[in-house]
């Protein structure tokens, strides 16, 4: 109890360090210009607004991304709130070059940009803009397919989902077409919203309250969808072993966060609850849940002779066939379905692109959260799984990007540790 108070206590000094921190950047910068360092004359091709945390180079990820997007076609804006050493350089990658004073985050750059690109007209002519920002990873692998793929389609398209509190698109990857860029509900948003370094007011006054505006500005729900969404997910999943095989093998190993992990122990438990009936009529089918409790130090752990090693869904199998009786009888059809099933609920919890970051980057996606370790969504196991599918440069670039920010619960400590464990930083 005294705990509790003390923390409550702390993330109450916290949190009001944090919003005075955040009006002591807003008062530094009120008066700092924004200054157009490079500005080509655009020609309607279909805009990519990027905005930026970079200071002295770009880094080569992104680099190599706005390459990608040089072949694709794009006029690219570039929003950055840190300066280059050579800005004047970067002329042959990002057409409109832009930076202004650090503050509002990652949403103060996209008003600065939308509010440029209404200001210049662009918006008349432009067919479709993708707003992107560096707080990814960008992998070159699938980058040219996937800069296809989220220019076509529904009106509004984000690479991923989130399903925490409302349903939303993921702000770091978002494209909508030219008639919802020049809805005056989603110009008069960009022209109302007010900066702010509060992380969570960002979260609801930027990234939600955008997915709801765009959202209005739709001609209908299905207009309104993630290009790696959780449908998607439960479709290919159901036909197709390798993805099936790739979930169970390297879904996320974090259990900081509560959110539900693919498993081959809970996708048994899963399946318990609808397929497995005690041999003994008379014993209950409603098994009364394990109190929780904390192992005293010395217990002895479950012997290893006591448990199976259960990697992919082929293990899995093996493992319900062994383990229980009359294995013959096993509706193989009904096991699998029930599996993806149980997969597809676990890929929709949360913030998809932290949940499934593996799983996304095998189906195509080529964007890497860079908090996921710093977030604790990720730990050294799910690092390593995604490393292992890039080639050696990259994963040596996302390994060192994602271990320089270790989880915040075990490296800040007092009022920051208090303020980052409830979101606030």
């Amino acid at each position: 109890m005294l705990g509790r108070i003390y923390h409550y206590i702390l993330f109450t000094i916290g949190r009001a360090i944090v919003s005075a921190q955040s009006f002591v950047a807003w008062w530094r910068t009120r008066d700092m210009p924004t200054v157009v360092h490079v500005e080509a004359p655009y020609d309607g091709r279909p805009i990519m607004l990027l905005a930026l945390f970079q200071k002295g180079l770009l880094r080569p990820d992104v680099v190599r991304m706005l390459e990608h997007a040089r072949r694709a076609g794009f006029y690219v804006v570039g929003v950055n709130t840190l300066k280059l050493r050579d800005p004047a350089g970067i002329a042959g990658l990002i057409d409109c070059y832009i930076e202004r004073p650090n503050y509002g985050r990652d949403f103060g750059s996209y008003k600065a940009g939308f509010l440029h690109i209404y200001a210049r007209g662009m918006d008349q002519t432009c067919q479709r803009l993708l707003m992107v920002n560096d707080s990814v990873y960008f992998s070159s692998g699938q980058m040219a397919k996937f800069l296809t793929d989220i220019m076509v389609g529904s009106q509004v398209l984000g690479a991923t989902e989130n399903h925490e509190i409302d349903h939303h698109l993921g702000s770091f990857c978002i494209s909508m077409a030219g008639g919802v860029l020049r809805a005056p509900a989603v110009r008069a948003y960009w022209e109302a919203y007010k900066l702010t370094d509060v992380r969570p007011r960002v979260i609801k006054t930027g990234e939600m309250r955008l997915s709801r505006t765009l959202k209005g500005a739709v001609m209908s729900p299905r207009e309104f969808v993630a290009l790696y969404s959780a449908t998607r997910f439960a479709a290919q999943v159901e036909h197709d072993d390798a993805l099936l095989h790739f979930a169970m093998r390297n879904g996320r190993s974090a259990n900081i966060n509560h959110w539900k992990r693919i498993t081959p122990k809970a996708a048994l438990d899963y399946l318990s609850t609808r397929f497995l009936v005690p041999f003994n009529p008379a014993a209950s089918f409603e098994q009364p849940k394990p109190k929780q409790f904390r192992k005293p130090e010395g217990m002895p752990q479950a012997s290893l002779a006591e448990s199976a090693f259960v990697a992919d869904y082929d293990d899995f199998v093996k493992f319900v066939h062994n383990r229980v009786g009359e294995a013959g009888n096993i509706n193989e059809t009904a096991l699998r379905s029930m599996t993806a099933a149980y997969a597809a609920e676990v890929f929709m919890e949360g913030s998809q692109i932290h949940q499934n970051a593996a799983i996304l980057l095998a189906m195509g996606l080529p964007i890497i959260k860079l908090d996921g370790l710093y977030r604790g969504m990720f730990n050294l196991a799910d690092v390593r799984t995604l490393t292992d599918q890039l080639p050696t440069d990259e994963a040596e670039e996302l390994r060192a990007l994602l271990m320089e920010r270790p989880f915040g619960g075990d490296t800040l400590v007092g009022w920051k540790r208090a303020t980052f464990m409830r979101g606030y930083i």
